[in-house]
C-alpha cells in the first residue's frame, strides 16, 4: 500500500461555480480556506481549451504564489492523442503535481509499440481513475467513490496503490451529491485508515453550498474516525 509521509491535501475541481479556470480558483481561494489544491478539469484538448490557459496561465501562477493553492490535473477523456496534447502542454506550463487519467481501450490492449503511451504510463506524476464499467492496474491509481459504488468495484491490488480519493455522496444511482456519512462509512471499510492518510483528497462536487456542507460533515468523521 503507497505510504506518504507528506500530510494530506484536501482539494476540490476547477468548477465550482460557472465560469473560467481563473475565476474558480479565485473564489475557491477566497471563500474555503481549508482548500489547498484545485484540480484543474482539462476534459478535452481543443483551441479554446489552450487558449483559455494560456490567457489565464500567469494568472494562476501569481494566485498559487499568493495563496500557497496547488494544482492537480484531470487530462481529456475524449482521446488518447488529447491526454498526450494536454500533457505535454501542462507539464511545460504549470506545476502540476498529480495527474488524474482515465483508462482507455489501449491501457488494456497492449499497444506499447507507442512509446508515448509507455512514456505517459510510467511517468511519476501519472495516476489512472477507476471507471463504473471497467478499471485498470497501475502502480498508482486514484479511487472514484461514486464510480466503484456505482460500478465495477475495484480489488485490493487497485486500493493498495491509491494516491489519490475523489470524495462525493453517493444518493440511489446518483454520485457527485452532499457527502454524507453512510458513503463515508462505506469507503472507509475499503481504504479503513489510508482514507485520512491519502496524499490527495478531492471533492468532486461541482457546487460551492454542497461543497461546504461536505466539508463540515468529511472534518466531523475524520475527526470521530481518526481523533485529530
Amino acid at each position: 500500500m503507497h505510504t506518504n509521509l507528506e500530510k494530506q491535501l484536501i482539494g476540490t475541481t476547477s468548477w465550482i461555480i460557472p465560469g473560467t479556470y481563473y475565476e474558480n480558483v479565485e473564489y475557491i481561494t477566497r471563500n474555503f480556506r481549508t482548500i489547498q489544491f484545485v484540480e484543474l478539469l482539462v476534459y478535452t484538448w481543443d483551441e479554446d481549451t489552450f487558449n483559455l490557459l494560456e490567457k489565464e496561465k500567469d494568472y494562476l501562477f501569481e494566485i498559487a504564489r499568493q495563496t500557497g493553492i496547488k494544482y492537480t490535473a484531470h487530462l481529456p477523456t475524449d482521446s488518447l492523442s488529447n491526454v498526450f496534447e494536454a500533457f505535454k502542454y501542462l507539464e511545460n506550463n504549470f506545476e502540476i503535481e498529480n495527474y488524474v487519467v482515465h483508462p482507455f481501450e489501449e491501457f488494456d490492449t497492449g499497444d506499447f509499440e507507442s512509446k508515448e503511451l509507455q512514456l505517459l504510463l510510467n511517468h511519476p506524476k501519472i495516476s489512472v481513475e477507476n471507471l463504473k464499467e471497467h478499471y485498470f492496474k497501475h502502480s498508482r491509481t486514484v479511487f472514484d467513490t461514486g464510480h466503484c459504488f456505482l460500478g465495477i468495484p475495484v480489488d485490493q491490488e487497485f486500493l493498495n496503490n491509491v494516491v489519490e480519493i475523489h470524495m462525493m455522496g453517493v444518493n440511489g444511482d446518483k454520485d457527485h451529491e452532499v457527502l454524507d456519512f453512510a458513503t463515508l462509512e462505506k469507503v472507509h471499510e475499503l481504504l479503513s485508515d489510508t482514507l485520512f492518510k491519502t496524499r490527495y483528497l478531492c471533492f468532486e462536487i461541482f457546487d460551492a453550498e454542497k461543497l461546504e456542507e461536505s466539508l463540515k460533515i468529511w472534518n466531523e468523521f475524520k475527526d470521530n474516525r481518526w481523533g485529530v
